[in-house]
């Protein structure tokens, strides 16, 4: 099954995506990114979806137990040009817990 990779941020990180090449992307504000979130996330055809993790961090508690309860499509929140946030933290969490190990840990 091929899946195809989707963005939905605000413009400056749609942007450097856009530069890559990448074809399928939503430029969001913060009044429509939850809804806009859930509406890629109810599309079949995304494997991937790439946001902000800024604004993943504001979302309504129902959508963020909604995505930690599922493994379709990968959810991967990026920082912004004020940094990182921690999320990333959490979802490295997430990862060891279901596969039992540490990805990134170095020995």
């Amino acid at each position: 099954m091929k899946a195809k990779i989707a963005v939905v941020a605000d413009a400056p990180l749609v942007m450097g995506f856009r530069l890559a090449g990448l074809e399928h992307y939503e430029i969001v504000e913060e009044e429509n990114y939850q809804q806009k979130l859930e509406e890629y996330l109810g599309k079949e055809e995304y494997g991937i979806i790439i946001t902000n993790e800024r604004m993943l961090k504001g979302i309504d508690w129902r959508l963020k137990k909604k995505l930690d309860s599922i493994a379709y499509p990968v959810i991967i929140p990026l920082p912004d040009q004020a940094g990182g946030s921690g999320e990333g933290d959490e979802i490295r969490g997430l990862i060891k817990r279901a596969l039992g190990f540490d990805l990134g840990a170095k020995e």
